[in-house]
């Protein structure tokens, strides 16, 4: 498992655009969704994915409502903003092209390719 919570935090706004890009969705299952792809590797607490949100929400890159359950009570869905989707393109296209730099960086300046 990832140890350092510093480790996902820098990514934690990134990893949300990239799951809501798909849909729109609720707190509890997008932290079930995050564990689930990280393969249990990476883990977040619902408060701490909720002051993420709350942070994007203020920023206009989501947006939330209120979707009716069938089995208890409503949940608050969030979903992209065009200005979010927008800012996830630009996010993904910034971190994609980093990757070579950072492994190049990690590896002393060997490419292991």
């Amino acid at each position: 498992m990832i140890k350092s919570s510093e480790f996902i935090k820098g990514y934690t706004e990134i990893i949300v655009c990239a799951l809501l890009s798909g849909g729109d969705d609720y707190i509890y299952n997008l932290v079930k969704r995050i564990t689930e792809h990280g393969g249990g590797e990476v883990q977040i607490t619902n408060p701490s994915l909720l002051m993420v949100m709350k942070k994007m929400l203020s920023e206009g890159k989501i947006t939330t409502y209120v979707g009716e359950s069938k089995n208890g009570a409503d949940r608050r869905y969030y979903s992209l903003t065009p200005f979010g989707r927008s800012y996830y393109e630009n996010l993904k296209a910034d971190y994609l092209n980093s990757l070579n730099t950072l492994k190049s960086l990690i590896s002393g300046g060997q490419n292991n390719e």
